[in-house]
């Protein structure tokens, strides 16, 4: 969801650049801004002792980042913001946000639908990590971002994530990710053309 770039910046927000690979807040550190993307790319990640990264969530132009833990008791940000691309993100300060979604009740109430579907997302993806079938884990995944973009039609979303990306998104080891995807594929689940995955 989206804020209104002019009204971020009525309510005082600024515009900070990053560059591939820099944090933009990082484990254990307090929440202290909203981040929105104005262009760029980046993932919210927790380190795997042995296996580099899992990565939680995928951020793009539009999407805000790590709201949700502004509102949190606990005021601690459990996972790492790691910029993908170079990006341009608005930040505006706790308190400025507070302010913002106080003068406008329907966008307090697309902000709260916003949060609900990300924490919607959150249960369906921990509740594909129990189960045991690799499958299972894959296509929650792939099923949620292709949902995120409004299409239904087999083979209408092209998946814009490298096999590595999908792995760290599943806690699944790569070959398994490239063995599966073979699979669907003979099952007309995927289709692969030139080595990009459709679903």
């Amino acid at each position: 969801m989206a804020i209104e770039e002019d009204l971020l910046i009525t309510f005082g927000a600024d515009i900070i650049q990053l560059r591939q690979s820099e944090l933009l807040f990082e484990e254990n550190a307090a929440p202290d801004y909203y981040f929105q993307i104005q262009k760029g790319k980046i993932k919210l990640t927790n380190h795997k002792p042995g296996d580099g990264e899992f990565i939680q969530s995928i951020h793009e132009e539009g999407d805000s980042v790590g709201e949700v833990f502004l509102f949190c008791k606990h005021h601690r940000y459990p996972v790492n913001a790691v910029v993908s691309e170079d990006s341009s993100v608005f930040r505006l300060e706790r308190s400025k946000l507070l302010k913002l979604l106080e003068s406008d009740f329907d966008l307090q109430l697309k902000f709260l639908r916003n949060c609900a579907e990300r924490t919607y997302y959150s249960y369906i993806f921990l509740n594909s990590l129990t189960s045991e079938d690799a499958t299972h884990q894959l296509l929650t995944v792939l099923g949620h971002l292709k949902e995120n973009q409004n299409l239904s039609g087999p083979f209408s979303y092209k998946i814009p994530y490298t096999r590595k990306e999908l792995s760290s998104m599943t806690g699944l080891r790569i070959e398994t990710v490239i063995r599966l995807l073979k699979k669907l594929e003979s099952e007309d689940v995927v289709k692969i053309v030139k080595g990009r995955v459709y679903y």
